[in-house]
């Protein structure tokens, strides 16, 4: 917090300075050396508020706070040539404002050479920023030990600290120093202007302004100083060309690194672009697209060979500085191990939050294509899982009914064998009384055995076993107490557990039809393409059935999603129903029964 009160009385000091040397200039009418008018007092204030907003715009986007300082500083020290006029009365003052009033451009010269980063990143920058110190320091010195103009010539009291005071040293030194800075400015500015020119197309974007501007602020410079030496006057459609150029510099220095934040949130885009699936292919070039550096490589770490490939299953070169100069690599991993090598141009190797913003975007897609992966094999283990307990219900159920066809309902045939002779032994003996109790008891055990034939019958449709799904259905039509059309339209047989299922699932639609909708038609229809059976049970009753949890369209639902089938229901009251269900023709067959 109190960072930023700091920092706001910094900008608030170098606002007040900027207007007010201004204006205090205008009511005393005294600009000194500085040209003036509307538009050259416009154009001071403009330009010393322009580097203290850019200023409070780098603070925020910038991660380091050297360059709002220096662009602070800069605001400041540009409105020292207006306070000069005002302070000519105190003779220890006015020479230290003369004296600064040229640290401006040695703090715009250190922000140029710091962009992007906020920082010097090589010998030569570090080198050409003590040399201009060493000059303004030199300079400095000299306006305060020899500078001493008379009081005709600038209107001002004596210089306090002038103890050499030399008119010839001062104007020598005045020269040396517009010469120097302006070599060293040059100097500057034809290196940037070489490295972009060179440079890859990513280091372009984002230094696309400031060679501009430094090479504007160095013809400014030359101007000034063959003006200065020469005594020249410049012309005026010229004039405004050095404060022009030099308001562009902290403009093209926010305006390059709000371009690399662009792209920071054009990586972001990535990982909507990987939501589905971390495709190689797609995530190399997504990647080169959003950092506009189309000569990017991904490698991919391969786990069984423990190696590093392209995203077309190449190997990677093994020394990638000699293979393509000009690159650097951005390695990204996680607690599993490393997951793959970003080869970059070394450009954006300046923007540090941007690349962790790649590495982010990439194992966030990764994590998120494990978790699909985890999460799409867990549901196909219940699946499975699923399947075989359908498969093994079916194969119990089988069991039973053959244990029910083969041991009680054969004992129960046999002894109906067994009354029918005895009553006709009965008959032959003459004996009515017994022949009625063994004809009821015949009777009983029909009943007996119809019932168990329909119990066997409801654990497991013993015409299936015997025919097949068409045959099926049609007992099932036959059986109903509302009419039904059966259309089965295809002949090969299905999986047990298929067939089964879609026996027991008409059934339950048939008798909901007959029992809960009045219906007086029903129609069944069956077809198989792509690998899929679709089974649709039509009625004409009174609609507005529900799936319901427990019921028995629930149970319907329950019993064709065990099989990975999918169920659609469709009923408007007084419209009628119709339930579609989708099931996979390519169940694997059931376990083979075995006896137990």
């Amino acid at each position: 917090m109190a960072r930023h009160w700091v920092r706001g009385i910094a900008v608030a000091i170098a606002v007040a300075s900027n207007v007010g040397g201004q204006v205090a200039g205008l009511i005393i009418d005294d600009y000194g050396d500085r040209p003036h008018g509307v538009g050259w007092d416009t154009t001071f204030v403009v330009v010393g508020l322009v580097y203290a907003v850019c200023a409070v715009i780098a603070w925020r986007i910038v991660p380091r706070p050297s360059p709002g300082w220096l662009m602070v500083g800069a605001s400041i020290f540009w409105s020292a040539g207006s306070w000069g006029p005002i302070a000519r009365s105190v003779g220890w003052i006015w020479p230290v404002v003369s004296g600064v009033t040229d640290l401006w451009a040695v703090l715009v010269g250190i922000l140029a050479l710091c962009y992007p980063s906020g920082r010097l990143v090589s010998r030569f920058d570090r080198v050409v920023v003590i040399a201009a110190l060493g000059l303004f320091t030199i300079r400095f010195v000299g306006v305060l030990l020899v500078y001493a103009p008379a009081a005709s010539e600038c209107g001002c009291v004596p210089n306090f600290f002038a103890v050499f005071p030399n008119a010839d040293v001062d104007r020598a030194l005045g020269a040396a120093w517009r010469v120097l800075g302006v070599s060293l400015i040059v100097i500057v500015a034809v290196r940037l202007a070489i490295r972009w020119f060179g440079s890859t197309l990513p280091a372009r974007r984002v230094a696309f302004i400031m060679p501009v501007a430094l090479l504007l602020w160095a013809y400014a410079s030359v101007q000034d100083a063959i003006g200065y030496i020469f005594g020249l006057q410049v012309p005026e459609p010229f004039e405004f060309i050095p404060p022009a150029s030099i308001a562009l510099v902290p403009i093209s220095f926010v305006a390059g690194v709000m371009y690399t934040r662009g792209l920071r949130s054009r990586v972001a885009d990535l990982v909507i672009v990987a939501r589905d699936k971390v495709d190689r292919g797609l995530w190399e070039t997504s990647l080169a697209d959003s950092l506009r550096d189309t000569s990017l490589r991904v490698y991919w770490f391969d786990e069984l060979t423990g190696e590093y490939e392209t995203s077309d299953g190449r190997p990677m070169p093994h020394d990638l500085s000699t293979a393509r100069p000009g690159r650097s690599t951005l390695s990204i991993g996680s607690e599993d191990g490393p997951i793959a090598l970003i080869e970059h141009d070394v450009a954006l190797s300046e923007d540090t939050r941007l690349l962790d913003a790649v590495s982010s975007a990439l194992l966030l897609s990764v994590d998120n294509d494990r978790l699909r992966a985890r999460l799409e094999r867990t549901l196909q283990e219940v699946r499975e899982s699923r399947l075989r307990i359908v498969e093994e219900g079916y194969n119990a159920r089988r069991r039973l009914e053959r244990d029910l066809h083969d041991g009680s309902q054969q004992l129960l045939v046999s002894l109906a064998i067994g009354l029918r002779i005895a009553t006709s032994k009965a008959q032959d003996a003459g004996n009515t009384e017994v022949v009625e109790d063994l004809e009821r008891s015949s009777a009983q055990l029909a009943e007996a055995l119809r019932e168990l034939r329909e119990l066997a019958r409801g654990i497991h449709p013993t015409v299936l076993t015997d025919g097949d799904l068409r045959s099926a259905l049609a007992e099932l039509a036959l059986r109903s107490h509302v009419p039904v059309e059966i259309d089965v339209a295809f002949d090969e047989r299905l999986p047990d557990v298929v067939e089964e299922t879609i026996y027991f699932v008409v059934a339950e639609c048939l008798t909901n039809a007959a029992k809960h909708a009045d219906a007086r038609n029903c129609s069944v229809t069956a077809t198989r393409s792509e690998g899929a059976v679709t089974v649709v049970v039509k009625d004409d009753g009174r609609g507005g059935a529900v799936v319901t949890p427990g019921g028995g369209l629930g149970g319907v639902r329950d019993r064709i999603e065990a099989v990975a089938g999918h169920f659609d229901l469709q009923s408007v009251a007084g419209l009628g129903t119709i339930i579609e269900f989708t099931i996979p023709a390519h169940a694997p067959a059931p376990v083979p029964v075995t006896d137990s």
